[in-house]
This record gives C-alpha cells, structure tokens and sequence, in this order.
C-alpha cells in the first residue's frame, strides 16, 4: 500500500513537471514568434526642409540666440514699469550708554557697565515714486525697444547660420550617396574587365598582356580607396547634420536632384535689390544708428531735473534715553516714536563739465556708427555681389560637366566593346573606367557645389528661401 502511495506521488510530480516544461516551451514559443513578426523600426526619409524644421526647434545655436532675447524683453519691460514705486526698508540697531543721573559721574559706568549700556533702534520704509524725469524714462524705453529689434534681427541671422551649416551637411551627405554608387558601378566595371581579362587570357588571345592584371589590380585598390574615403565623408556628414536637428537613431535622406541645370537665377541688381531689403546686417546697423541717436539724446536730457515723490515710514525706539513728556514743533525725540512724512523732491545732478563732454561722446558716438554703416552697406553690396558671381559659375559648370560625363560614358563604352572583342587592351580599358569616374565625380561636385552656393547666396541676401533667388 505504502509502495503504491509512492507510486502515485511520483506519477503526481512527474506529471505537473512536463506540464510546466510545456508551459515554458509554449511561452518562449510565443516569445520566438512575437519577436519575429514584430515590425522593424523603418528609417524615416528627412527633407531638407524637415531639417530645417528640426534644426530651428533643436538647434543650440538659435536657443542660445533665443535667451538673449529673452534677456532684451526683460529689459523692456524693466524700462517700461519704471514708473512703478520704489521701496527700501532700513533697520538700524546698536548699543548705546545709557543717559547718566546728574548725580552719577564718569567712572559709574565702567564700573556698573552692564547695567550702564543700552541699545538703540531705528526702522523705517521708504518708498519714491518717479513723477517727471524730463522724458528720459520715455526715451530710454524706446532705447530698450531697439535693443529687443536687434537681438530678434540677431536671432533671424542665427537661424539662416544653422540653415546654411545644415544645408552643407545635408547635401555632403547626398554627395557621398552619390559618389558611393558610382563606386559600386566602378567596381561592377573593374570585375567585367578582369572576367574578360580571364577568358581572353584562357583562350591564348595575343591581346593580353604580362602587366595586364597588374593594372586591374591597381584600379581595384584606386577604386577600394575612393570608397573608403566617401564612407568617411559620409560618416562627417551625418554626424554634422545631428548637431543641429538632434536626429538619434537611423534616418535617410533624399536621393541627389539631377535638374539644378535648367534653374535660373534672377539678374544680379534684382538680387542686390533683395539683399538691401532682407539682409539682417543692414537692419542692424539701422538700428545701430537710431539707438546711438537716441543715447545722445539721452545724454542731453540728463542736464534737466527730475521730480520725485518721496515718503517715509518709521519707527524709533532707545532704552538708554527716556522718552519726552513734552513734544512741540520746537522740540521733538530723537530716540522714541514714530511717525511717517511725504514729499516731493527735486533731483538735478549739476556737474557740468563732466555732462558737456558726455554730450559730445555721445553725438561723437553717433557720427562714427553712422560712418561705419555706409563703409558696411558698401562691403555687403561687394559680398552679395562676389557670392552671386560664385553661384553664377558653380551653376553654369553644371552642364559643362554634364556633356563631358556624357562623353566619358561613350568612351568606357567603346573601350569595354573593343576589349571584350579583342581589338582593345586593359590599359585602354583603365583609362577609359578613371575618366568616366572622374567625369561623374566632377559632375556630382558640380551639383553640390552649386547647392551650396545658392544657400551661401540666401545666407547673404538674408531672403528667408533659396527659391526666392531663381526665376520663377
């Protein structure tokens, strides 16, 4: 009996562990199957223009820009509530030798000095309230006013700034995805020439040559180099294009356009025009100009009094003096009591001498940022001028190296047709593959290169899109 219980207990246990094998085996089953069927993370395509939009929202640059001003509103509005009142509140405390009895002399203090010494107290609230101060508070206002303009101006220059370096980034990434097909065609190249090498050299063709697969095996470590170098560049790129857009995690981006050559760009005085009118430079030195005039005048009105209105609060109490019985208008405490007063006041600092040269340090001030903005407006003019003339070329040399990538391509044709014929040799064939990689090469530089123009062009004439700079 006792032999079968065992028996049974065993069965019982044996049985509720293959259950629960069965139930770990269907979990990591299940497991297995939600990892496989689950959806892979997809590499989200970035626009230029998205990455415009991420880098005005993530950018250091242009948030760093942002808090200055933050700081000029504050200063606004600082100068703005001016007129609000003003208080301080004093407390005075200290000790003090009690007043002596008539019939007390020196010597009773030091020798009864706890009980000789006192202290004294005064506590008060005072407050001033600015009634006319002769416009200055008006004048500085506006002052403040310009001083937000300018950082705002500031903070739309760091914007095209980060747009500029995120355009570099984003079209020498594009570049090397280019560039990296080229190579693997390059390749494709170099290994056709070498199985063609192969098969004229099995078949005792007199067109092969002792060096040849020396030379194929040249062009494969030329070309086994050029793709390390475009990965690298490719991994700049990409790293620069995060700094700004703050991008984690896989991305793609736009394949390269291939139709900048039919673009055309507006005439060179229709693109001043448009620099004189959008450039952030010329708008801060306008406002350069207005707030060194309104400084001056700032300076000339500090030679006028201010009004004020002027109160107090207080309170006074000493334990070393006894208080007054008596007070009148003749005589009052000077140790006990309270009261408060109010009052206007006149405010003039009269120190002539020194405001007459702050005066003219001030207009003198004014004449030199007015100088310096015609010596700017003139180098701004000769910069839109230089950049537009680099735009123009970079853009026409796009369909210069257009025809002659053209050209190199029926070349590498030829020459591949004549070798796998036998009428060529591998020497022809190499030559041939270095200059259509070079022509394309060229060619896809040429793209970028005008690219990077237009948006240096936009960055100078401050227009807010590089599309404003073409005809329509």
């Amino acid at each position: 009996m006792a032999r079968t219980t065992m028996l049974t207990e065993r069965s019982f246990f044996v049985q509720m562990i293959s259950k629960i094998k069965d139930f770990i085996g269907a979990m990591a089953l299940a497991a297995v199957c939600a990892t496989s069927y689950a959806p892979e993370a997809t590499a989200e395509t970035i626009t230029l223009e998205r990455a415009y939009e991420l880098a005005h929202a993530n950018s250091p640059q242009i948030e760093a820009q942002g808090y200055a001003r933050d700081a000029a509103q504050a200063q606004v509005s600082e100068a703005k509530y001016y007129w609000a009142p003003k208080f301080a509140l004093k407390s005075q405390f200290g000790p003090m030798p009690k007043s002596k009895d008539i019939r007390s002399s020196e010597n009773d203090i030091w020798d009864n000095f706890f009980d000789s010494w006192g202290f004294t107290t005064r506590n008060s609230l005072e407050f001033w309230l600015p009634l006319f101060t002769s416009t200055k508070v008006y004048q500085t206002h506006q002052l403040a006013k310009i001083g937000l303009e300018v950082e705002e101006l500031r903070v739309q220059n760091e914007i095209l700034n980060v747009e500029y370096d995120v355009a570099r980034a984003y079209y020498g990434l594009q570049l090397a995805t280019a560039a990296a097909d080229v190579v693997a065609e390059a390749e494709k190249y170099v290994d056709q020439v070498e199985t063609q090498y192969r098969k004229l050299l099995e078949s005792g063709s007199e067109s092969v040559k002792d060096t040849d697969q020396y030379r194929i095996d040249i062009a494969k470590a030329n070309v086994y180099r050029l793709k390390n170098t475009i990965d690298a560049k490719r991994t700049y790129a990409e790293k620069a294009l995060r700094v700004h857009t703050r991008l984690e995690g896989p991305f793609e981006i736009e394949a390269m356009d291939f139709d900048n050559a039919k673009e055309e760009l507006q005439s060179q005085d229709e693109v001043l025009d448009l620099a004189r009118a959008n450039r952030g430079d010329l708008k801060l030195l306008d406002a350069s100009v207005r707030a060194a005039d309104k400084q001056a005048h700032i300076e000339w009105l500090n030679w006028w009094p201010d009004l004020v209105l002027v109160g107090e609060v207080y309170y006074k109490f000493s334990n070393a003096v006894p208080k007054l019985e008596e007070k009148n208008f003749y005589i009052k405490d000077s140790y006990n009591g309270r009261g408060f007063g109010l009052g206007f006041m006149i405010k003039w600092d009269l120190d002539p001498v020194r405001q007459v040269f702050k005066v003219r340090q001030a207009d003198a001030k004014a004449e030199r940022t007015r100088a310096q903005r015609e010596l700017a407006i003139s180098g701004i003019e000769l910069e839109v001028t230089e950049q537009y003339q680099n735009t123009a070329t970079a853009l026409a040399n796009i369909a210069i190296t257009y025809q002659s990538r053209r050209s190199a391509k029926r070349f590498l044709t030829k020459a591949l047709f004549d070798y796998e014929a036998g009428d060529g040799d591998v020497g022809d064939m190499i030559s041939a593959l270095t200059t259509f990689i070079e022509q394309r090469s060229m060619y896809l530089q040429a793209l970028h290169d005008y690219r990077i123009a237009l948006v240096k062009l936009q960055k100078v004439t401050g227009v807010a899109t590089a599309d404003t700079l073409l005809k329509q």
